[in-house]
């Protein structure tokens, strides 16, 4: 069965998985961001074209009737439909969906009827983002704008990579769009650059103060011991370390981290030195 897909949520490197060492040494393919609304279309069993939005699978009626008034609407349900019947391809198709007039953001010019301009195909047998190069031939063959490759880089380093960013932002403004995406295709890692967002210099984490939170109450302690015994449920099992210790350990660390306390490093200790009668009653 074929079902929308929405299209993923995209931050800058910097708030990747591994803060953009995922990226070093690959190949990375920039593209301009245009400013608009994500639209994407597909077909389902039946040959009904879909219209979604960013993050609803039914786009409202009005984006949708604007969608239908470009003129690439006829064109990208044509090729949705002719992979489908000749090729048995089934494609979700995603574009930006520049209305007539001021973009969102007004960073681009004033548009004098609305276009959507393609980005990106999720080929749903393979379960991946087409590779841009076959992008640009269905674009090509079907006569549908995309995005404008601004260049393919290989950074060695975060610092390149951070220059890399700086270059493609520098054109975005020069050039009126709203940012930078960067794609490497085979481990699909995509992430975005903006030209409106300040420039933050971030502390490094292992430059982090380390912080000193107050010792666990003893009162914490004891309730994180109770949980600990509920959820073992059997006196016979408690009394033996090796059932309890693990359920205590998660129990006294989920408590601290909770209430933002310290915990006590002694966790044997603690359970040894806690009487049964105390756990069960109190």
């Amino acid at each position: 069965m074929i079902s929308w897909k929405k299209y993923k949520d995209l931050e800058p490197f910097v708030r990747l998985r591994y803060e953009g060492r995922e990226l070093l040494g690959k190949e990375i393919l920039f593209t301009e961001k245009r400013d608009g609304s994500n639209i994407s279309l597909w077909l389902d069993e039946k040959n009904k074209v879909h219209i979604s939005s960013h993050n609803l699978e039914i786009a409202d009626e009005s984006l949708t009737n604007a969608m239908k008034s470009t003129p690439e609407y006829p064109k990208i349900v044509e090729l949705l439909k002719r992979e489908k019947q000749d090729y048995n391809n089934d494609f979700i198709a995603y574009g930006e969906l520049l209305l007539k007039g001021k973009t969102p953001t007004r960073i681009e010019l004033p548009k004098k009827k609305a276009h959507w301009i393609l980005f990106d195909m999720w080929v749903v047998f393979d379960e991946r983002y087409l590779d841009y190069s076959r992008l640009y031939q269905y674009a090509y063959q079907y006569k549908i704008p995309i995005v404008k490759v601004l260049g393919t880089e290989s950074p060695t380093s975060l610092e390149e990579l951070q220059q890399m960013k700086e270059k493609y932002l520098k054109w975005c403004k020069a050039h009126k769009r709203e940012g930078v995406v960067g794609k490497n295709y085979p481990e699909q890692i995509f992430f975005k650059e903006k030209i409106d967002l300040p420039k933050i210099k971030r502390i490094p984490r292992d430059k982090l103060p380390k912080s000193t939170l107050p010792p666990m109450p003893e009162e914490k302690i004891l309730r994180a011991l109770q949980h600990a015994y509920d959820e073992l449920n059997d006196e016979d099992k408690w009394r033996n370390p090796k059932y309890a210790m693990p359920i205590v350990a998660k129990h006294i660390s989920t408590e601290a981290t909770e209430h933002y306390y310290e915990p006590p490093r002694n966790f044997y200790g603690i359970y040894l030195n806690t009487p049964i009668e105390k756990i069960k009653h109190d």
